[in-house]
């Protein structure tokens, strides 16, 4: 078997395939050399022969026509990392499947948001900023806190993350309520979860967290009317995307309104901070990006996608199949 590895990026393309992952994805097939636009002519031979490739963030966005003369063979493409909306449909409508890892990469994501939400519920994030200069002030914001017990944890968002994250918050003594349109009772019952609407959501919950898809639409959908609504010592959590933000509402709300608290991994312009207004807020938390796959754990994606393939291969249920219409709700 021959297996086409897609990539423009190297620095991004390590992180996921290294050697270590290689040579176990090389005791399935040829592996070929990382292919995209600028050397599809030299591997036209490999890729003409060639059912199955593997990729990660900087995956090529090849054209139905490309598709078609390189790689008329081509059965499936396997994609370690997690939106596939920038090159999917070209292979989609090529009839070309395709997975995404997105399952592997909302681990982290998970693992994270559960940890900020059990700190926020102890007033962790202000009573450790303050605690060196100001301790009784320190003491007076964790004890002004609702702690783990009976608090209120509102999930925007019930996608692979956000299930995830309603699954771990099992572990606690929290009442967890979520808004997504997309989610039936049925489904909402088995998570343990209640769904209200944003509006309720924001004006009843002690701790808000963010994991809508990333989509045009959802642009700055928290505004200033869902920020007037936050309760006293609540908190914010934000691992979304920065731009379904609006961060000068939010800043206002941060400023004018000290014992609320916003975590946010992600915002507007994460290259220069320093403009985001958020950054200017002392009780505004803010990460590099960091709640996604970093350190060794990109390889996990790899893992899921080789056994995709074997499961494909065997003909065998499939997990991580995206489709058309999953095109249309998706990240």
């Amino acid at each position: 078997m021959k297996i086409a590895l897609f990539g423009t990026n190297q620095i991004q393309f390590s992180k996921v395939y290294t050697p270590e992952v290689l040579k176990k994805l090389g005791g399935y097939g040829e592996l070929s050399q990382k292919i995209n636009q600028k050397n599809l002519e030299e591997n036209a031979a490999f890729l003409a022969d060639c059912e199955i490739a593997f990729s990660t963030w900087g995956m090529p966005q090849f054209t139905k026509e490309e598709i078609a003369k390189y790689m008329p063979k081509l059965k499936a493409v396997f994609y370690s990392a997690g939106t596939v909306q920038y090159f999917a449909r070209p292979f989609l409508e090529s009839g070309v499947k395709v997975f995404s890892a997105f399952a592997a990469n909302a681990v982290p994501v998970a693992e994270y948001t559960f940890a900020q939400i059990s700190l926020a519920a102890k007033g962790f994030f202000q009573s450790a900023k303050s605690y060196r200069l100001l301790p009784l002030r320190a003491l007076s914001h964790a004890n002004s806190a609702t702690g783990n017990f009976e608090c209120k944890v509102g999930l925007v968002g019930l996608g692979a993350i956000g299930k995830m994250v309603a699954e771990k918050l099992k572990a606690l003594d929290v009442d967890v309520y979520a808004c997504d349109p997309f989610v039936l009772e049925e489904t909402a019952k088995e998570l343990g979860v209640t769904l209200v609407d944003m509006e309720t959501l924001f004006s009843e919950c002690d701790i808000i967290s963010n994991h809508l898809a990333n989509k045009p639409e959802l642009e700055n959908i928290f505004d200033s009317k869902l920020f007037k609504r936050m309760k006293k010592h609540s908190t914010f959590i934000n691992t979304g995307r920065g731009a379904q933000v609006n961060e000068y509402a939010l800043a206002r709300s941060l400023w004018c309104h000290p014992s609320r608290t916003f975590v946010g991994d992600v915002i507007k312009n994460e290259t220069f901070p320093y403009i985001c207004p958020l950054f200017w807020c002392h009780n505004a938390f803010l990460t590099p990006h960091i709640a996604g796959s970093t350190g060794k754990e990109p390889q996990r994606m790899a893992y899921y996608m080789m056994e995709e393939m074997e499961r494909f291969n065997r003909g065998e249920p499939l997990k991580y199949e995206v489709t058309p219409e999953m095109l249309e709700r998706m990240a």
